[in-house]
């Protein structure tokens, strides 16, 4: 199991009071719902790859709003790879569930919204948001990431006002129609970690970032970095010209599945460094790619790009 995996277990067993637990589920819900639209009328879908989180949620909405409780479950292939999905769809009751909750994407969500008004429920709330669509790299490996991922800009920037009462400096960027408020500074990952509740996790976080740090100041009087992130930078930028130029040519969907995936994977993270892009696969394909698969289909890639160069030239 995934570290990610292990602090949301941890903060699913954490006992809320009422208010804390409609806190909870709002901010769940901002990453769980979606709404579709049908010929019977509107309903509300809530899907999850982890069934304690349905199971958290779904009695609180039955009891607010009188709904029946039926949990289902199938499974999806992403990538090639098969992931298990719970769910659990609101016919009756459907439009107070997703009012109540601001559900609607023109929906505004601010600090004033009567939900999150203590110190606890804001806690709550964020507990929700991670536990929905939150991820965190392993401290033992490379680099310190933690993101909590929304569908809207204001949801984005009340994650943002949360953490910084807390002292937490937060930032936002867009990618593909989605708001990432992300914590790269591993001191502020370790307090994000403590503000939800999960001690558990802080304490394995801390054991690991200690010995990490200390190892690296050690390293960083014998290694020339400012030279690697150069190059590096270069080659990110060398392969994210011969992506823009494969898709500008029409030829993006006929490359190779993985070649494909990894231009997807350094578009996605434009500067990161191979170490990075494989701790990052897993969040984005459900599977970690190895830093020399990565590396091995950057070559292919840049060959793929190559060979148009000079059957364009040659023509």
């Amino acid at each position: 199991m995934s570290f990610a995996s292990e602090v949301k277990k941890e903060i699913l067993t954490i006992t809320e009071n009422k208010k804390e637990q409609i806190a909870f589920t709002f901010g769940a819900l901002q990453g769980l719902s979606s709404i579709v639209l049908s010929s019977s009328g509107i309903k509300l879908q809530i899907k999850s790859p982890v069934l304690n989180i349905i199971k958290k949620i779904v009695p609180l909405l039955k009891e607010q709003f009188n709904i029946k409780t039926q949990i289902g479950f199938a499974d999806e292939v992403v990538v090639k790879n098969k992931r298990r999905y719970y769910y659990y769809e609101i016919t009756e009751h459907a439009m107070e569930v997703i009012e109540f909750y601001k559900l609607m994407m023109t929906d505004e969500i601010d600090m004033e919204n009567e939900l999150i008004q203590t110190p606890s429920t804001k806690e709550a709330f964020i507990r929700g948001i991670f536990a929905s669509k939150g991820s965190i790299n392993d401290p033992r490996k490379e680099c310190y990431h933690l993101e909590l991922v929304t569908k809207k800009y204001d949801l984005a920037f009340v994650i943002q006002q949360i953490l910084g009462e807390k002292g937490i400096d937060a930032n936002i960027v867009s990618r593909r129609g989605l708001y990432i408020t992300y914590i790269k500074k591993s001191e502020w990952i370790s307090e994000f970690l403590a503000f939800i509740g999960a001690s558990s996790g802080v304490f394995y976080f801390e054991d690991y970032r200690i010995y990490r740090d200390s190892a690296n100041m050690a390293n960083r009087m014998a290694n020339c970095d400012i030279a690697n992130e150069r190059k590096c930078l270069e080659n990110c930028n060398k392969q994210l010209q011969a992506i823009e130029y494969i898709r500008n040519s029409n030829l993006f969907e006929k490359m190779p599945l993985r070649l494909q995936t990894v231009s997807k994977l350094r578009e996605e993270y434009p500067e990161s460094s191979l170490e990075e892009l494989s701790l990052y696969s897993e969040n984005i394909f459900g599977k970690q790619m190895s830093k020399s698969g990565i590396s091995h289909c950057f070559r292919d890639l840049m060959e793929y790009y190559k060979n148009i160069i000079n059957k364009k030239n040659n023509v």
